[in-house]
């Protein structure tokens, strides 16, 4: 099929990227620090995480589920009305700038709605492709990845002068800027509200099981490899303490971690375009045990530093990778409950990490508490490889 727009998908779906990763960092990646200027504990925080991550790990794959198979789900609908929620949720967190239960409910629902925007957009990516439209996946999850640099930066030296209000503020125009990105890239795809050969082909969530199990076994080794990978980001501010810094030098972390992901995913239909995905997620998943090992073993800034360079070939990489992968391996009537649950297993993770990392955080330490990452990510590792030993096929 002939590409009908060759560079505007790209940089639509960059903007895309690059506006809801600057709110992942917002919502996600400062959370820790915006529970704990509220006086959250460890556990406390954790607890509000998993909530978080829990829900939009239920939304996620729900909403997707029904984009496949009911054709008024239509998803150029489904995110603005995703990003209205969130701004309620940080309208709340403005009117209610204390620990209590509003601002408990208030930055919980605020995690889950900026996570289940990302099942959406993954969604419109497939849509925009079959439509005719080519989009270079690395150049847009670069984009999201260099954004999440700026904005990184940026906050942890204006939250360290000024406080943690200004990430609801931050928020809220994130979800404007949001919007317009949506907005553009919707131009490139059109819906007839009728309902395709496709849909009535697509497989409910538990009949998706049944047909994919080879699939299913990524999806639980997904999980033990960001429970690791999702303790170290969530808890980052507790890893750079302990290492000797404070706020604003996990924000210079933040940045540093996501320029090292720029490259590789800039690059990777260049450099890896020819190599089989299941090849490059295998050097991932090995990558990902040696990255938490390497930050186990950290005990200071410059040697915390060094072990996140294995940041490129474990996180970065996968992420390039998997979306090809799932796109190859899963037919397009369930395309978006793949992408969707895929991405899910890394929040599922996210959840895991936030209840038992922030009880043993508490409880042990933090040296401790990587070195048990370590343990789950190799278990991660080996379950996950055994997904890729032959192509999936339907059972």
């Amino acid at each position: 099929m002939q590409d009908k727009h060759p560079i505007g998908p790209t940089l639509s779906y960059a903007a895309v990227q690059g506006t809801y990763w600057m709110t992942i960092c917002v919502s996600v990646g400062f959370a820790a620090v915006h529970l704990q200027g509220l006086s959250y504990s460890n556990t406390e925080l954790g607890a509000i995480l998993a909530g978080g991550n829990l829900l939009g790990a239920l939304l996620g794959p729900w909403i997707s589920s029904r984009i496949d198979r009911d054709p008024s789900f239509r998803p150029s609908f489904l995110v603005p009305v995703i990003l209205a929620l969130q701004a309620l949720t940080l309208i709340a967190q403005l009117l209610f700038p204390m620990k209590g239960l509003p601002a408990t409910l208030a930055i919980l629902l605020y995690i889950s709605f900026s996570l289940t925007v990302n099942s959406i957009n993954l969604k419109l990516y497939v849509d925009c492709l079959t439509q005719g439209n080519t989009i270079d996946f690395g150049i847009a999850r670069g984009t999201g990845s260099f954004a999440f640099v700026l904005i990184s930066v940026l906050l942890g030296i204006l939250v360290q002068r000024f406080g943690v209000a200004l990430l609801p503020i931050t928020g809220l125009a994130l979800c404007v800027l949001q919007l317009f990105s949506h907005f553009s890239l919707c131009r490139f795809i059109s819906y007839s509200g009728e309902r395709s050969p496709q849909a009535a082909a697509a497989s409910s969530l538990s009949g998706f099981f049944l047909r994919n199990r080879r699939f299913c076994i990524l999806l639980a080794g997904t999980v033990l490899l960001y429970f690791s990978h999702n303790t170290i980001f969530n808890f980052l501010i507790n890893i750079t303490e302990h290492a000797g810094g404070n706020t604003e030098t996990m924000g210079w972390f933040n940045a540093y971690i996501a320029a090292l992901e720029i490259p590789v995913m800039l690059l990777f239909s260049r450099l890896f375009g020819k190599i089989d995905v299941r090849k490059l997620l295998a050097v991932s998943f090995l990558c990902f045990v040696l990255k938490s090992a390497a930050v186990a073993m950290a005990g200071t800034i410059p040697t915390l530093a060094a072990a996140f360079v294995l940041q490129a070939p474990s996180f970065a990489l996968y992420t390039a990778a998997i979306v090809p992968y799932v796109n190859s391996e899963i037919p397009y009537e369930d395309s978006a409950k793949a992408q969707s649950l895929m991405y899910t297993m890394t929040t599922v993770g996210s959840v895991l990490a936030s209840i038992v990392s922030g009880w043993l955080l508490d409880a042990t330490s933090v040296p401790v508490t990587l070195w048990i990452c370590v343990i789950v990510s190799a278990a991660g590792a080996a379950t996950a490889f055994l997904s890729l030993r032959q192509k999936q096929k339907p059972a």
